[in-house]
């Protein structure tokens, strides 16, 4: 990548520290990187930047789940064509499904390697 090259901007949506360390360290030297820990401050820095991809756990503990953050994302019209990565530990049978549906465009089930990471953003921000 040349220096010339504008880095793409992807938001990673993640409470856990070591979830958000670990797609961080996955991504940062391709990619600039923001992070947030909860839905309030994700839809905050949504309002202050555009983001190019938007990786996003469904899972979020207390408050806003990243299924109530994609729907919000989603009806905007900065947002609308922005995709929206689900990355949960939930890999139930139909889950897939659910997640699709209710917004996001792709699914990767915790645990993932960082090549599945890659390719799953590669398809959705090619270079």
């Amino acid at each position: 990548m040349s220096e010339e090259t504008v880095k793409k901007k992807i938001l990673v949506v993640e409470d856990d520290e070591i979830s958000r360390d670990v797609l961080i360290l996955f991504l940062k030297n391709h990619f600039e990187i923001d992070e947030a820990r909860n839905g309030q401050t994700a839809l905050e820095k949504a309002d202050n930047n555009q983001y190019d991809l938007i990786l996003m756990d469904v899972n979020l503990g207390r408050g806003m789940t990243g299924l109530d953050i994609t729907k919000n994302l989603k009806q905007r019209p900065n947002y609308t064509n922005v995709p929206i990565i689900a990355i949960t530990a939930f890999a139930m049978k139909g889950d897939k499904e659910e997640f699709l549906q209710a917004g996001f465009d792709h699914y990767l089930a915790k645990p993932f390697t960082r090549e599945e990471l890659r390719a799953t953003i590669k398809k959705y921000l090619p270079q």
